[in-house]
């Protein structure tokens, strides 16, 4: 069992939950939209969907959307969505697919903050997307003062991307909301995928 699944049956019901997903989705379409990158039929992943709550606002853009997360209650309430909504464009996975789907954009909506490898799971990410493609994930920012293991600084999410051989590498704050008096800030990092044949990509820390 995943430690995620317990929290499966709640997690569309919390607010800030919610709000995050807006956020991204908000912060997503205006990164796009300032890069002339066009949402509008293409292929995606959303990688650690959760219960889809980004794959819920990507759904009527994209012309297909792999949704993967390793928790299978997660899945199943995702699941239970494709089905209300006549989905058949969105497909849940366990897992990534083991061979290049050549997606044009991959999203992470705070989920890289909290794999084991941050730098050899965007390598495996990066494997996916497509030339031209543009990567993108939200985390929240880790402060060197606190105990608190999970969050990327903003120096390991650019020296990361830009190892990967992304271009246009950017990270900023992605959204700010405040939700029953806590304010979320999360960090938000992007980069596009060179339209050149790649010459070789090497890995970044973090």
């Amino acid at each position: 069992m995943s430690d995620w699944d317990e929290y499966a049956a709640d997690w569309d019901e919390n607010a800030a939950v919610r709000a995050y997903a807006d956020g991204a989705f908000a912060s997503l379409t205006s990164l796009a939209a300032s890069i002339g990158f066009d949402l509008d039929g293409v292929a995606a992943c959303d990688f650690g969907c959760g219960t889809g709550t980004l794959t819920d606002r990507l759904a009527d853009r994209c012309e297909r959307i792999d949704a993967v997360d390793t928790s299978p209650a997660m899945l199943t309430v995702l699941r239970g969505k494709i089905e209300r909504h006549g989905w058949p464009h969105v497909r849940p996975l366990g897992e990534l697919p083991a061979t290049p789907q050549g997606y044009g954009l991959i999203v992470c909506s705070s989920v890289l903050g909290f794999v084991d490898d941050y730098a050899t799971t965007v390598e495996t990410l990066l494997g996916h997307l497509e030339p031209g493609g543009l990567f993108v994930q939200w985390d929240w920012e880790a402060n060197p003062v606190d105990d608190e293991p999970y969050g990327l600084t903003r120096a390991a999410i650019a020296r990361t991307l830009e190892a990967s051989g992304l271009d246009d590498v950017a990270v900023g704050i992605g959204f700010e909301v405040t939700v029953d008096g806590d304010t979320m800030r999360p960090l938000i990092g992007s980069g596009r995928r060179s339209s050149a044949p790649d010459s070789g990509r090497g890995a970044g820390g973090c």
